[in-house]
């Protein structure tokens, strides 16, 4: 199975490029608020206590019961925090590596001018995302975002791109990983 990980900061377009990639390539999405929705509903605020381990636990599972289940691929997308998430993420590669799959980490870098701007987009309405130009600088600057630091990992500058050019982009990044 490809693990494929989408990251990038807050408002990055993951989700937006997860379902492109997810059709495209016949592979389940497992996008982050998927698993920090389920986690909003059983805690009183966000990141209250135990909440970050739980959301983990969550995503660990899935990325087990994908390979069990024999997937082709999945796509996990993460806001990826160099100072809090690389047990994390060594923990899936071990889970996908366990079953002779592969990891496929790619980072979509973005202009903090045009976040600011997709932060306040009728595509996060209705959604626990920040909707606020404010509170995501605010985020940005609280946390370490950054490229997962494995030898194999992609940086596609989606700053100048549509939706349909960073898909290609990615796509061939995945293509060559065969």
């Amino acid at each position: 199975m490809k693990l494929i990980i989408l990251r990038g900061p807050l408002a990055s377009g993951k989700l937006t490029l997860a379902t492109r990639l997810g059709k495209a390539l016949g592979f389940g999405v497992l996008h982050n608020h998927l698993t920090v929705d389920v986690a909003i509903s059983v805690y009183r605020e966000f990141g209250e206590g135990d909440f970050f381990a739980f959301t983990d636990k969550l995503r660990k599972a899935a990325i087990e019961k994908a390979c069990e289940n024999n997937l082709d691929g999945l796509i996990v997308t993460i806001c990826f925090s160099t100072a809090t998430d690389m047990t994390v993420v060594n923990d899936w590669k071990a889970i996908v590596s366990s079953h002779g799959g592969e990891v496929i980490p790619i980072y979509l870098k973005v202009d903090p001018k045009i976040l600011f701007d997709r932060a306040e987009s009728k595509t996060r309405a209705g959604t626990n995302k920040i909707r606020c130009k404010n509170e995501l600088k605010s985020v940005i600057k609280e946390n370490h975002f950054g490229p997962i630091p494995f030898a194999n990992t992609a940086s596609i500058d989606t700053t100048n791109l549509d939706i349909e050019s960073s898909f290609k982009e990615i796509e061939s990044v995945i293509l060559v990983s065969k």
